[in-house]
């Protein structure tokens, strides 16, 4: 193969290219959007607002004045 044989199919190449991209990015999006993973996602999004959780993890470890964990 030469050079000239490269510079032809370059073209060709840019459009699987494109187009492979291009079904990657409806999958990732098709994942995302999905019934199934809704209330994954939607408990990850609020568990920062869950203060029983955050109690509960507080309870457990203090930090000293340096900030290192003391049981």
């Amino acid at each position: 193969m030469d050079f000239s044989t490269l510079e032809a199919l370059k073209p060709i190449l840019i459009s699987f290219q494109t187009l492979a991209l291009l079904v990657l990015f409806a999958g990732i999006v098709w994942w995302a959007f999905s019934k199934r993973r809704k209330n994954k996602f939607d408990d990850a999004a609020n568990s920062i607002f869950d203060e029983e959780e955050r109690k509960k993890q507080r309870r457990g470890t203090e930090q000293d004045r340096a900030g290192a964990n003391k049981e």
